[in-house]
Order: structure tokens, then C-alpha cells, then sequence
């Protein structure tokens, strides 16, 4: 086994080819003619490509729909799936920030700030929705009523002892070797971060895309459109970090043999059925009195999205009978396009292939919706 070697503005004994994500050998300037993994270089330029800001979005409209147009129902499924989305926006921020401290790989660590960036960005996209559409005592209290709904916080624990096991095991590598006593990687660590980064996984690709769909249900009914086109731009984000970390998954696998055993497999394969139950769980209640959804489709999605998430990870399916998405009007108010010329609309899918809401950026002046 290596020693970990974290975060190192330079260090002058290594070469600038990365040797591995973990406990590898790097100098810290970054080649990209000369990285191990030239796809990053493509995320890296793709990630910035997906930059906006979310008081472009103008939700005047929306904040009239909301009082008015959605049902007492609809108000406080929109107010707990933004603070349960928040939440886990939370810890995306802080989960990212320690993996970006642990890879010993510098074009990998480039990826990992951007991504960092962006979920600091949902917050506060969360934020802004919730602040445009209630009084600061509405807001506080939809914030924090989800920390204590049963079923949510019963989901929840599946992933966050997980991620907090990654971020403890990680925090102690990266204070080790900054008092300049470094350990050796083993195969504790490594199994912590294959199980932390797969929880990750289901929190991305699972708990943020199935909560979107409530935001694009409300729009097929022509409701909250303006607030369903900055869901859409979050999930864009998503969708990319997912399948960048799905491709995390298959790094660890390839670099660490010793992870890539049909135990791991069937590990990741129930994890991922458990948070699924989890989620229909969790969905059944909150979507109970909610027209515009069905039950029974939104389970369907969640299935595909949890093939999805072990597609991108290299992996075997948890519902091979559940390989394409069934309800297509997912796709069609969930989506988007981006176009790569600065001030013209955008043209860009994300990976379901789907329609598009559009926009122009107008120099910080508003969005063309």
C-alpha cells in the first residue's frame, strides 16, 4: 500500500502524471496534455459551461401561483421538497470539499472544486425559492420541519452514516500527513470511500433527480413554470456530477483491484434497492394528495434511476425489467438545452435525451424564458 499524499500546492519530488487518485504521486501543476485521465479535462470544460446564477431566474409569476393556483397541498409538498432538496444540498457541499483534500490527483481535485461550486450554488437556489415565495417565518420553519419528518429522516440514514464514515476516515489521512506523519492507504480506507462515494451516488442520482419531478409535474399542469426552469438548470448540474462520479466508481475500481469483487457488487446493488424502497416510501406519503403525479410512476423513475446511477458506475442493474423511462413527460418538462455561444440560446441535452425549456443569457439582466 502507498501513503496518502492529500492536498499539496507542489511537490517538487513528483512527477506532474498523476499516478493514482489515492495515495498517488502528483506534483500538483496541472498538464492537461499530460493527465492520466483526459476525460476530466472535457468535465472540467463542461462544468463551466453550465455556469448561471439563480436570481436570473424571475420567479414573479410563480410567487402569484403559489399564493393562489397551487392547492394547500401543493404549498407544502413544494416546501418540503425544497428543504429536504436543501438538506441534501448540505451535505454535498461539505462531502465534496474533504474528497477534494483526499485525491492525490490534481485534474481530478479541479473537477471536485468546480462541482463543490456548483452544489454551494443550489443552496442558495433553494434558498431563493423558498425566500421569494414565503415570509422569513414560513421559510425557517419549512427548512427545519423536514429535519423531522419520520419517513424522510428514516431515508436519509441510510447515506449519511456512510458519508460521515468517508469524511471521519479522509479527515484523519489529511491531518496525518499535513503533521508530516503520513499513513498508509489500506484496504479500510479504500472500502470506506467505495461505500461513501456509492451513498453519494444514491444522494445525486437518486434523492435529488426524484425530487425534481415534483417541480416538472406542477409545470406539466402549467404551474410554477418559472421555478421548474431553475429546478431544470439544477438538475443539468446534477445529472453531469452523477455520471462524473459514476466514472469516480469505475477509477477506484480499476486503480484498487481488491475493490472489484462480487461482494462490492452486491453491496452497491442492495444499497442502492434499499434506497430506492426508502424513497417510495417516503414519496408515497408526501405525494399522497398531489393530482398532478402519479405514485406509481414517480416508483417507476426511481427503479430507473437507480439502473442509471449503476450504468454510469459500470455496474450490473438493480431492475434489469426497468431499463427505459416509462413516463416520457419527465423528460419533457425536465429538461433542458445550452447553447455554447455566449448570449445565444443555449444548446446542450442532459443524459435522458429530452426536450428543452430555453433561455438566453441577457448580461445579468434577466433570463429570456
Amino acid at each position: 500500500m502507498s501513503k496518502l499524499q492529500p492536498f499539496r500546492v507542489y511537490n517538487p519530488e513528483h512527477p506532474n502524471l498523476p499516478t493514482k487518485i489515492f495515495g498517488g504521486k502528483a506534483s500538483g501543476i496541472r498538464d492537461y496534455d499530460n493527465i492520466k485521465y483526459p476525460i476530466l479535462l472535457q468535465y472540467n470544460k463542461d462544468l463551466f459551461g453550465e455556469y448561471w446564477i439563480e436570481d436570473e431566474v424571475k420567479l414573479g409569476k410563480d410567487i402569484e401561483e403559489y399564493k393562489n393556483k397551487l392547492t394547500e397541498s401543493e404549498r407544502k409538498v413544494f416546501n418540503y421538497v425544497t428543504g429536504s432538496l436543501n438538506w441534501l444540498d448540505s451535505i454535498a457541499s461539505d462531502f465534496n470539499a474533504v474528497l477534494l483534500l483526499a485525491t492525490s490527483d490534481p485534474s481530478l481535485r479541479s473537477v471536485i472544486a468546480l462541482i463543490l461550486s456548483f452544489e454551494v450554488l443550489h443552496n442558495r437556489s433553494y434558498q431563493y425559492l423558498t425566500s421569494t415565495m414565503l415570509n422569513d417565518l414560513e421559510k425557517k420553519e419549512a427548512f427545519e420541519k423536514v429535519r423531522h419528518l419520520p419517513l424522510l429522516v428514516e431515508r436519509n440514514n441510510l447515506i449519511i452514516p456512510k458519508i460521515d464514515k468517508m469524511i471521519k476516515v479522509f479527515a484523519e489521512y489529511i491531518l496525518s500527513s499535513m503533521l508530516g506523519k503520513p499513513k498508509e492507504i489500506d484496504d479500510y480506507f479504500l472500502q470506506t470511500a467505495f461505500e461513501g462515494i456509492i451513498a453519494y451516488q444514491a444522494l445525486e442520482g437518486l434523492f435529488f433527480s426524484g425530487g425534481f419531478v415534483y417541480f416538472h409535474s406542477l409545470a406539466r399542469d402549467n404551474k410554477m413554470l418559472e421555478s421548474n426552469s431553475l429546478i431544470n438548470m439544477i438538475k443539468t448540474d446534477e445529472n453531469q456530477h452523477s455520471e462524473i462520479f459514476g466514472l469516480i466508481v469505475q477509477m477506484l475500481m480499476s486503480e484498487f483491484p481488491q475493490l472489484n469483487t462480487q461482494e462490492n457488487m452486491d453491496y452497491a446493488m442492495n444499497f442502492f434497492r434499499q434506497c430506492v424502497e426508502a424513497e417510495k416510501k417516503w414519496s408515497a406519503w408526501l405525494f399522497k394528495d398531489i393530482d398532478t403525479l402519479s405514485i406509481k410512476e414517480y416508483h417507476d423513475y426511481v427503479e430507473y434511476l437507480a439502473n442509471l446511477l449503476c450504468r454510469n458506475a459500470g455496474m450490473n442493474e438493480p431492475y434489469p425489467e426497468n431499463k427505459e423511462l416509462k413516463s416520457r413527460w419527465i423528460a419533457t418538462y425536465g429538461s433542458k438545452k445550452r447553447s455554447k455561444d455566449k448570449d445565444q440560446i443555449v444548446s446542450r441535452t442532459d443524459f435522458l435525451q429530452a426536450n428543452s425549456i430555453n433561455y438566453t443569457h441577457e448580461g445579468g439582466e434577466d433570463f429570456d424564458l
